[in-house]
């Protein structure tokens, strides 16, 4: 009996000192997600019930949110590369919950402007760290299954949040925000709690160390990664019309009642989850640019078609296209932008801030163009900046094509 019970217990311990980042950082990535769809499509509902927002100031606020995620990308990263991953993504996680809760205590629009772009502001301290920190170490197909399991992570979140956030908005136009403001203490509050407890993520200070003082390997990156770039940041324009400005068309136009959209937005992020196992389980696209411009120019196509239809069921069905060319071109620029590269972090802030680029354009532009024409124009201003962005792909293509460096990176670890 004691034998047993002892080996039972040697069996828990060896179970919990085995825990590593990834059983860490993957249903973290879950919370973080689902917490920041529900404040991202819930903001939406909650300015244009309580403040009367009209598009051009919808697209205004999430527009300098993502400008907001940008400058804290590219600007303040440089003074984290001190602060270890785990405590840059407790206090991130933290930061965000406190913002939104400031949200629904103000009574002042410009106020919630201040308050929503220091929340776009704090997830840049979250994503870029988590990224770089899970990818470490990886290289070519095992790189893409780890993105595949990790996009596969967040992915479920963003399915379940739009859904969500149109289901409790009816209800009452704070609760998506509420409920996002509780999800991020919790990943928050996960993460503090492992890096008390679990040996194997204290480890991630050696680390740090190792690439603080220059071990990392030499430097080996594709130069693919300017096409998947410009790729990701032209797709993410048409994604910043569909996520900011769609909502608002489909209500006002379209009169569809919220949990339609947010159905509409779920189908979206579901389809672009199966995008993203498919591209984590093959490797056929690696390193070979013509997927990446027959991928934009079939985007750009369906957005063509949104020009011209208004059935919801139809409008549904394109939306999930581009959803899943949607994941397509996230997992080019995430796979070939860190390919090769001893610097995780700093590529996927790249990422990020070309993400949140498209949403700024997307959102921004978007928004005044259907404000002052229509959504037809919306639709035809995203069509033609991708097909311009393809056009730049094919021209960085050319030389890669016949160039050096087109192969797997040889794993320098």
């Amino acid at each position: 009996m004691f034998r047993y019970v002892d080996r039972q217990l040697q069996l828990i311990k060896s179970f919990y000192t085995g825990i590593g980042k990834s059983t860490l950082l993957f249903p973290t990535a879950f919370f973080a997600a689902l917490g920041q769809g529900l404040v991202t499509l819930g903001v939406i509902f909650y300015v244009r019930d309580v403040f009367l927002a009209t598009p051009g100031q919808v697209g205004s606020l999430t527009g300098l949110w993502s400008l907001a995620y940008i400058v804290g990308c590219i600007f303040l990263r440089p003074l984290t590369d001190g602060i270890l991953p785990r405590y840059l993504l407790t206090m991130a996680a933290c930061l965000e919950c406190l913002f939104i809760a400031l949200i629904l205590l103000t009574g002042s629009f410009s106020t919630l402007f201040i308050l929503y772009t220091l929340f776009g502001m704090s997830i840049s301290f979250f994503w870029p760290p988590l990224m770089g920190w899970l990818s470490h170490g990886k290289e070519g197909p095992e790189l893409g299954r780890l993105m595949a399991r990790f996009n596969f992570s967040w992915s479920v979140g963003s399915i379940i949040s739009p859904f969500l956030a149109g289901l409790l908005s009816e209800r009452n136009a704070s609760l998506p925000l509420f409920t996002g403001c509780c999800l991020f203490l919790f990943a928050g509050s996960l993460i503090a709690i492992a890096s008390l407890t679990l040996p194997k993520i204290r480890t991630d200070r050696a680390v740090y160390m190792k690439n603080k003082n220059g071990q990392q390997g030499e430097e080996n990156s594709t130069p693919l990664r300017f096409p998947a770039w410009i790729g990701v940041l032209t797709t993410y324009t048409t994604i910043g019309v569909i996520v900011n400005i769609f909502p608002l068309y489909a209500l006002n136009t379209l009169e569809l009642s919220k949990r339609s959209v947010g159905l509409i937005m779920q189908n979206r992020a579901l389809v672009g989850m199966v995008g993203f196992v498919i591209m984590g389980r093959t490797s056929f696209w690696h390193f070979r640019p013509a997927q990446m411009l027959v991928g934009q120019f079939l985007l750009a196509l369906f957005t063509f078609l949104l020009m011209t239809t208004r059935t919801p069921f139809l409008l549904g069905a394109i939306i999930s296209c581009i959803g899943f060319f949607m994941a397509a071109s996230y997992f080019n620029s995430m796979f070939h932008g860190v390919s090769g590269s001893t610097n995780r972090s700093s590529r996927m802030a790249i990422h990020e801030s070309l993400i949140s680029s498209g949403l700024i354009i997307g959102s921004v532009i978007g928004g005044f163009i259907y404000q002052r024409f229509s959504m037809v124009h919306v639709y035809g201003f995203c069509a033609s900046f991708m097909v311009f962005g393809a056009i730049l792909q094919g021209a960085l293509c050319l030389r890669p094509i016949s160039g050096r460096r087109v192969q797997e990176p040889v794993d320098s670890q």
